[in-house]
């Protein structure tokens, strides 16, 4: 019974030597674990990759017919870096050109290609050209520079075949 008296007492308003008014205290307790849970939550979100690189945030999309693959980021970070990885199939020993278009080249500066291929202007996009290797593939690596924040559509067309592509940039 006297443990039950201090309890009660240990959370009643005083005035010595401090004046503490329990009720705000509470309510400032209540606030640090929200703020306590929230912290954690954004940390967990940030580890699973929706703010930049991680499993969220990872993507592969193909074609209908699976001659045209990507690898990219849904979440980017205006003014850092991405990487896109095309893989192009068809037959061995082939021209193929390759279209971006969209967003793409509108919201991001290209920073390298590699291997570097011819490219000219097309439909506010670019149009490159290439050779499938002897196993019909062609993989082109693409390093970004977000310039535009927001959400963005992108655009690839190869053999015939369009790809639509959304990302969103942070600001």
């Amino acid at each position: 019974m006297g443990e039950q008296q201090k309890s009660n007492t240990d959370l009643s308003q005083r005035e010595y030597p401090v004046p503490e008014r329990m009720e705000n205290q509470r309510r400032a307790w209540r606030l640090e674990r929200i703020s306590l849970v929230v912290l954690i939550g954004i940390v967990l979100l940030a580890l699973t990759g929706v703010f930049s690189s991680g499993p969220l945030s990872s993507a592969r999309a193909a074609s209908a017919n699976g001659r045209l693959e990507v690898e990219y980021e849904r979440f980017e970070r205006l003014g850092s870096s991405s990487r896109l990885h095309i893989t192009l199939r068809g037959e061995a020993n082939q021209p193929a050109r390759l279209r971006l278009g969209g967003d793409l080249l509108a919201a991001h500066d290209l920073q390298s290609m590699q291997p570097p291929l011819p490219a000219r202007s097309w439909q506010g996009g670019m149009e490159l050209q290439g050779q499938l290797d002897e196993r019909g593939e062609l993989h082109l690596y693409l390093a970004l520079l977000a310039t535009r924040a927001g959400l963005l559509s992108h655009r690839l067309e190869y053999a015939g075949e369009q790809l639509p592509l959304r990302q969103f940039v942070y600001p």
